[in-house]
């Protein structure tokens, strides 16, 4: 999956990969909440489009949960088995200065 450069949000695969990150070094089941983006306004579409990025990307291991719960207090998207990779690492280290 690509994106134009005028769709893609790299402020939304920081979050995606940040979040990843500071999880158990086994792959688990990961929501990403509104609250998750820190105050920026993301859709449920986009996270989730930027969520399949991340995953075709090699950046993160897992897949993107088929339905996710409606509702205020339901996530954004849902990665089933979720883990960051090697590859994800480095985009954070290099594209964003996390380490």
């Amino acid at each position: 999956m690509t994106f134009p450069d005028n769709e893609r949000r790299d402020d939304i695969i920081y979050y995606l990969l940040n979040k990843a990150k500071h999880t158990e070094e086994v792959a688990q089941d990961i929501s990403f909440y509104p609250d998750d983006f820190d105050d920026k306004v993301v859709k449920k579409a986009d996270v989730q489009k930027h969520l399949q990025y991340v995953i075709e990307n090699g950046y993160l291991n897992g897949r993107l949960a088929d339905e996710t719960a409606a509702g205020d207090d339901a996530p954004l998207a849902v990665c089933k088995n979720a883990q960051l990779t090697l590859e994800g690492s480095q985009v954070l280290r290099n594209k964003y200065f996390m380490v």
